[in-house]
């Protein structure tokens, strides 16, 4: 199901953004996606969802990717125009585990807005400063590094 996905980042080639390139569109450049599936044991009291949002797909704290969500059929199906300003970057969206970028806010460097999303959701939080949007880079690094600690000491329990 993942196959173009998986590994891709062994051929990696890291190196600096492009001009005016935010985090997140290096991040695409290079990488393309992420996805993290983890077994039992070490899944205990991490955010697990169905990755790809259907079984089979794999159990998951990490999907990130810029092609998880079609918005579109949301906004169809709820009438909620507002949705279309955002970008569905994370899995886990009918589970309250998932985050979008808020497209209505973009900090000078052109980085977006990130919030919670799921479904449900009916009415977008009331836009951030854009002087506190946080680059997804940074936002990354702090969800992987929360998720390594909760699975590591999982892992250290389980021995």
């Amino acid at each position: 199901m993942h196959k173009e996905r998986i590994g891709r980042w062994q051929t990696a080639k890291p190196g600096k953004p492009k001009k005016r390139e935010s985090s997140w569109d290096y991040f695409l450049r290079v990488y393309g996606s992420i996805t993290w599936i983890v077994g039992s044991g070490a899944d205990d009291d991490l955010p697990m969802f169905l990755c790809g949002n259907v079984t089979g797909g794999g159990w998951s704290c990490l999907e990130v990717s810029n092609d998880l969500y079609e918005m579109d059929d949301l906004v169809e199906a709820t009438g909620n125009t507002d949705l279309e300003e955002l970008l569905v970057f994370h899995g886990g969206w009918h589970t309250r585990k998932s985050f979008a970028f808020d497209c209505r806010v973009a900090s000078p460097s052109g980085e977006l807005a990130i919030i919670p999303f799921d479904e449900s959701i009916e009415k977008l939080p009331r836009p951030m400063k854009p002087e506190r949007v946080q680059p997804f880079g940074t936002w990354l690094h702090k969800r992987v590094s929360e998720l390594i600690r909760t699975a590591e000491a999982n892992l250290h329990e389980a021995q």
